[in-house]
């Protein structure tokens, strides 16, 4: 297995050398559309974009004591992180679900983009490293086969990044992994708007901030995609 890594990550370096980053992350954002957009397959690839937005209440909570946490997620995309703690740490916990996929997305694009950039593989190593720990932590978290079943599924292949996958499998990977959190994050946002301009969503995120918050919903669904869209509005801004 070592050997056929080595061997695919020799090929990907000789097929990448002499092209432009930006190339690279082109390449890497049209596989993420196609785990993205087409909804049959969405509807298999979506499942982890919800782990993250659930894994984002939880790790908010725990920022603000709460305890007992417990994970689950449905086949619908849909899911529930419960957990015990003070009242006035709900609004804070509730806020953090959206905004999660996009965010560590882009986070995981800038470690890829750093690590190829400047040809040390110190910052992807680095961020496998650090979704590994987070995977089997989150472990402890979850319930039920899909919850359980997609969290082994994601330690288990950024294992197989962190110990055998040479420097340009794991620049490309990241790549597509963070592009396909942020972009699947923008989608369960529009896919939020939507549910609310039909007034279908009493208990999501947002409704829940609009009744423990002075805000109403529609401001909170506008942070999300402020939130959303930033890494973009920064890369525009970098590069101009």
């Amino acid at each position: 297995m070592t050997d056929g890594l080595e061997g695919l990550g020799v090929g990907l370096l000789d097929r990448l050398a002499g092209h432009e980053l930006w190339a690279i992350v082109a390449a890497a954002a049209v596989i993420a559309g196609v785990l993205v957009v087409p909804s049959g397959i969405w509807r298999v690839t979506g499942v982890w974009v919800t782990m993250i937005h659930e894994l984002g209440h939880a790790l908010a909570g725990a920022l603000r004591g709460r305890t007992g946490m417990r994970i689950r997620v449905n086949a619908d995309h849909s899911g529930l992180t419960t957990s015990t703690g003070r009242s006035d740490s709900v609004a804070w916990t509730s806020f953090w679900g959206y905004p999660a996929p996009p965010l560590v997305g882009a986070l995981m694009v800038c470690a890829a983009a750093a690590g190829w950039a400047t040809g040390d593989a110190v910052w992807t190593t680095a961020a496998v490293a650090v979704l590994l720990g987070v995977s089997v932590a989150a472990l402890l978290f979850m319930r039920g086969i899909i919850a359980v079943g997609s969290t082994l599924a994601g330690i288990a292949g950024t294992a197989l990044l962190l110990l055998w996958a040479p420097a340009p499998v794991s620049v490309l990977v990241l790549l597509i992994a963070g592009l396909f959190e942020w972009a699947g994050g923008v989608r369960a946002i529009a896919n939020l708007s939507r549910l609310h301009i039909r007034r279908r969503a009493r208990d999501s995120d947002a409704s829940v901030l609009g009744r423990l918050t002075p805000l109403p919903a529609f401001v909170w669904i506008g942070i999300f995609w402020i939130v959303a869209l930033a890494p973009v509005g920064l890369l525009v801004w970098a590069t101009r």
